[in-house]
């Protein structure tokens, strides 16, 4: 069961904020709406298949498929076992699962709707349902399925989740905030609730994330996405010195551009300018397709006057991305860049 839909596509996809650099500091880009959530797995909390007998052959291939990562294969095979049993709501709620992940939202939530018309009381086609209504912005919709499976469901943690979601995706802060404690009361050790409340405080500039980070790093484990998730929404939180510790933790896990970047913006907000500077550059040779990275150093480099280098990296930086949501801010900072150097030269 997804807990969450993850807009950001990947497991660990993090918005960088502003780095303070020599040529001014570059307007940070818009909170995510949600962090990233797990992977589904086809398997309905309730079964249509009466206690002890086997799964439909077309319900097991679809599992198995699902589970392989080849998503078109599970969505035959669970239209197959949906059109030999139209009672089978299971094969209609993963079917749903399967179009999601194919791509197909329409027939994601036409396939889940279809689970509901069998069994209406069904809480995992109602929670995936909400979600994607939630991706989509079709905000209403999504409270009006979460509210009434909530009524039959009061103690779900997901239709809390995904209902607290929807209110955070409208601003309701209040009721948004209730809804996610709800869920994390249901659930205490999902590490995936722990860390969408904390988001929306840090989000909203309201306190309180700290303590739900703690408790999400605690339960993250070996899951690389979800420490370097926590380590984000503690830079987020203000909270520098635990940031830098789990990030610490993430390179352990898998070195590269995006996390040695993150971790450099931790060490910046602790004053450590070496380390945010050895950061930026070990995350340029890490993966030196990473973007941002580039553009961060160029600041760097500028603050300490090393203007040739820097405009290196801003050209760099635009060569990699150059719509990128930074890619203004870098044009204006390299060609500050080059006055500077040209300044220095004629000195």
């Amino acid at each position: 069961m997804r807990l969450s839909h993850g807009v950001l596509g990947t497991v660990f996809g993090l918005g960088l904020g502003a780095l303070t650099a020599a040529c001014g500091a570059a307007p940070p880009p818009p909170p995510p709406s949600r962090p990233p959530a797990p992977s589904p797995t086809p398997v309905a909390a309730d079964s249509a298949t009466p206690p002890g007998a086997p799964a439909s052959p077309e319900l097991a291939a679809g599992i198995k498929a699902f589970d392989s990562g080849d998503y078109p294969a599970a969505r035959k095979s669970f239209e197959a076992a949906a059109r030999k049993n139209p009672g089978d709501y299971e094969a209609l709620y993963d079917l749903g699962m399967a179009c999601e992940k194919a791509g197909d939202r329409a027939a994601a939530e036409a396939a889940y709707k279809s689970a509901l018309g069998v069994k209406p009381d069904l809480e995992t086609a109602a929670a995936e349902l909400c979600a994607l209504l939630v991706d989509e912005g079709r905000i209403d919709d999504a409270l009006a399925v979460g509210r009434a499976a909530l009524g039959k469901h009061p103690g779900s943690a997901a239709l809390h989740e995904n209902v607290g979601v929807a209110l955070a995706s409208r601003n309701d802060q209040e009721d948004a905030i209730h809804e996610l404690e709800e869920a994390i009361k249901a659930q205490p050790s999902e590490a995936m609730f722990q860390l969408t409340l904390a988001h929306w405080l840090n989000a909203w500039h309201v306190r309180g994330a700290a303590p739900h980070l703690d408790v999400a790093r605690d339960l993250a484990k070996d899951n690389y996405g979800m420490v370097a998730s926590v380590g984000h929404e503690y830079r987020m939180a203000g909270e520098f010195d635990r940031c830098v510790k789990t990030f610490d933790r993430a390179v352990q896990m898998k070195d590269g551009g995006e996390v040695r970047t993150e971790r450099a913006l931790c060490r910046l907000g602790l004053k450590d300018e070496k380390g945010t500077l050895d950061d930026l550059q070990a995350g340029v040779a890490a993966e030196p397709g990473y973007a941002p990275a580039h553009y961060y150093l160029g600041g760097r480099l500028a603050l300490t006057k090393r203007f040739k280098d820097a405009v290196a990296e801003y050209a760099k930086y635009l060569e990699l991305a150059p719509s990128g949501s930074l890619a203004k801010a870098a044009n204006e900072r390299m060609k500050a860049a080059q006055d500077a150097a040209k300044t220095g030269k004629k000195k």
